[in-house]
């Protein structure tokens, strides 16, 4: 059967201070976004991240091929990674046009430790830098890498900019970070680190050494904050593991977005389940539904009149899965987030 994604009309949710003459958002979902990755076009994205600077939106993602480091494939370009951080940018979010690499594999000296891989790419504006975070390794030599092994999801790495477009600098590893990590801050500038180990931790982060080429350290232990067991939800049975996660503070509270996925014998599923807290220290509260909604690895952004909004790929099974959407989020009376998925309706 084929799909009708259903327009998306936006009434302004929040209003804006700074971009209140702007119009309602009128777009369809898929978005019409492609891209050019080892010399041909596609549409696939995995993890896509859009922030908003000033009038205009950028876009990164994981880009294809979307590979593990597999030695029968050493002899392709870049190793067979990704070849890298692309950014793209939108006035509308729906033309997007490239901008620059903001890291190339071919451009880096081949004893780099963040060589291949560049997985789950973010950029977050703190405290008036801008931090992009991705996963990443080196596929050529054991030796390069953090603990001198081939990692089986890469490691997280972090590098700062006074501009959204880099240059980014000083890119550091995270120590004992991990695949998917991902950074914000609270209302009173403190950073964190979230980490994917299974569970997701929290951690306290000192990111302002990176400017000065001084590193990342630590300001606390990690702390184990959502856990995949079921219990409290109205799941029927546990996520394999939880991922990509992503902290946004709306409607004075923060909310943790983070990707669950299932397995059912043969079939599987991609879901985002969300936790709130009033601080970062907690306690995060799950929301019972468990599955909230049908997508994963996301990235919340001030879209349209600055209301928040969700970019993520689609998850259903038809020709749009893999694409690019976007869809607005609210926080209901009872803060409780709402995010209805117009992607893939009939």
């Amino acid at each position: 059967m084929t799909l009708r994604p259903r327009i998306l009309l936006l009434l302004s949710f929040i209003p804006s201070l700074t971009h209140a003459a702007e119009p309602p958002f009128t777009g369809t979902n898929p978005i019409p976004y492609t891209y050019q990755s080892q010399g041909a076009e596609h549409r696939e994205v995995r993890d896509p991240c859009i922030i908003r600077e000033g009038d205009a939106w950028y876009l990164i993602h994981t880009m294809w091929p979307f590979a593990n480091r597999e030695p029968d494939r050493m002899n392709l370009p870049d190793n067979g990674s990704s070849p890298g951080i692309a950014l793209y940018r939108s006035t509308d979010l729906k033309d997007w046009k490239f901008q620059s690499w903001l890291v190339r594999s071919a451009d880096l000296p081949d004893d780099c430790p963040y060589k291949h891989r560049f997985w789950a790419p973010e950029i977050h504006k703190l405290n008036g830098k801008f931090y992009l975070i991705f996963t990443a390794d080196n596929w050529t030599k054991k030796e390069i890498n953090p603990h001198q092994e081939f990692a089986s999801a890469g490691r997280a790495f972090v590098g700062v900019a006074d501009h959204i477009g880099g240059p980014y600098q000083h890119i550091s590893l995270i120590p004992d970070g991990a695949c998917d990590t991902t950074l914000f801050a609270d209302t009173t500038g403190k950073t964190y680190a979230v980490m994917p180990k299974h569970d997701l931790f929290i951690r306290p982060i000192d990111l302002t050494g990176l400017t000065r080429g001084e590193g990342i350290s630590w300001l606390g232990p990690e702390k184990k904050i959502v856990t995949c067991d079921p219990a409290g939800t109205k799941l029927d049975s546990a996520p394999e593991y939880l991922e990509g996660p992503w902290v946004e503070h709306i409607g004075g509270r923060y909310h943790l977005f983070y990707a669950e996925f299932f397995r059912n014998g043969k079939d599987t599923s991609y879901w985002t389940g969300v936790a709130s807290a009033d601080t970062p220290d907690g306690p995060w509260q799950r929301d019972d539904r468990g599955k909230v909604f049908e997508a994963g690895h996301i990235a919340i952004f001030d879209g349209p009149s600055n209301s928040k909004w969700v970019s993520y790929r689609i998850e259903n099974r038809d020709h749009d899965r893999g694409l690019l959407a976007i869809d607005p989020v609210t926080i209901t009376p009872q803060g409780q987030v709402q995010v209805e998925i117009t992607a893939g309706k009939r």
